[in-house]
């Protein structure tokens, strides 16, 4: 889309901030007002819970109109819906429903065909199973009839031997985890996160926005690209016989679609989450101690234990690491800690728990920043983090 102002912010004066941080965070406001000055953001939220209570709520800049970026604007998760709908299937692990080391069949007998027969749920939940697409043309409105979806996923045939490489999962991930939800709990991924999150602790957290919210929805636009980074994503996206071509086009994954009111009530599982920064960390904080805690440290465990680490199939030179369904701490998505568990999202969001710290933390905005991670802006307020902790 095109934007309707100028991104430069000597044009609009100081951007407006609003929230508030609990002293001792002051330096997280600094480095946030900072991302807005420098144009590194043009409106962005950030919320950090400790322990279960919020210490950073703050929102801060323009929307892509020129007004102000009002303090309860809901935002796009892209890839960081991953994230929520990781925490639906710790829910299930902790109350016993789920075995990460059982295979999938066990709990959807249909995918037991053409080579995936052993694939088991760690192996699926961290980009190993080799169904990172599909071989038949699907549209985004395709999306909106899961029996079919899930049918072409449980027919396909691996791409690669699954457990031998690993390959970001960026569309088919939520469909293949989402399923998983819905065969052992009888629920859709919506209804689930709704029942046992959402409604429960009050969060603005949705997959399948309601209609009646449409108009609390930032919309993005996308900052240009440097050249020199990201090269051979770029090469593989142009290949139109590539692994990479087929996950991200087929249908495409871009910012024009996702800023469709229509596509925000769809149950994209793996891209099509909608939430404010306030409810993605207060969500995260049932992973951390506080009134809010859902899992025990044995779940936690159990999802964040390191199963890839390396070279990509799909993100080609950005080597990834993943636990069960959770990106883990990297080069190149650093977080807070070697203990963090999270994920991010296109454009530059992330979130993510840090139970030993406490801490639970939500980045959303509206200027996409299609560059490998990690970007300046979030290692500012990352660096501010680790030193107000």
């Amino acid at each position: 889309m095109t934007m309707q102002r100028r991104t430069d912010p000597e044009s609009q004066g100081d951007p407006p901030i609003l929230g508030r941080c609990a002293p001792g965070f002051e330096a997280v406001r600094a480095a946030f007002e900072t991302n807005l000055l420098v144009g590194d953001d043009l409106g962005a939220s950030v919320t950090i819970y400790r322990n279960g209570r919020p210490v950073v709520d703050l929102t801060g800049g323009y929307a892509v109109s020129g007004a102000p970026y009002p303090h309860d604007a809901l935002h796009v998760l892209y890839s960081a819906t991953k994230g929520v709908t990781n925490l639906c299937l710790m829910l299930l692990r902790e109350t016993g429903r789920l075995d990460l080391d059982a295979r999938v069949a066990e709990y959807w007998p249909d995918f037991a065909r053409n080579g995936k027969e052993a694939i088991t749920v760690r192996q699926l939940l961290s980009h190993q199973a080799g169904l990172t697409g599909f071989t038949v043309p699907v549209g985004i409105r395709d999306l909106a009839d899961w029996n079919r979806i899930a049918g072409l996923l449980a027919a396909a045939t691996p791409f690669w031997p699954p457990g031998t490489a690993h390959g970001y999962h960026a569309l088919t991930f939520g469909f293949l985890a989402g399923e998983l939800i819905r065969r052992v709990s009888g629920k859709t991924v919506s209804a689930f996160l709704k029942d046992e999150f959402t409604d429960p602790l009050g969060l603005d957290v949705f997959i399948g926005l309601p209609p009646d919210l449409a108009g609390r929805v930032a919309l993005l636009f996308d900052a240009p690209a440097h050249a020199e980074l990201g090269g051979a994503l770029a090469t593989a996206l142009c290949d139109t016989q590539s692994l990479t071509y087929n996950a991200f086009t087929n249908p495409p994954i871009d910012t024009d679609i996702f800023n469709d009111p229509h596509v925000w009530e769809m149950e994209i599982p793996s891209a099509g989450g909608i939430a404010s920064a306030r409810g993605l960390a207060a969500l995260y904080a049932t992973a951390t101690d506080g009134p809010m805690r859902r899992f025990s440290p044995r779940t936690i465990d159990d999802f964040r234990r390191q199963c890839v680490f390396g070279p990509d199939l799909i993100l080609t030179e950005q080597p990834t690491r993943f636990g069960a369904g959770f990106m883990l701490p990297s080069s190149r998505e650093p977080m807070l800690s070697a203990h963090s568990f999270g994920h991010n999202g296109r454009g530059g969001s992330l979130a993510f728990a840090d139970p030993e710290n406490g801490i639970a933390f939500a980045y959303l905005g509206n200027r996409c920043l299609h560059d490998p991670t990690p970007h300046s802006r979030l290692w500012r307020l990352l660096t501010a983090l680790r030193d107000a902790l």
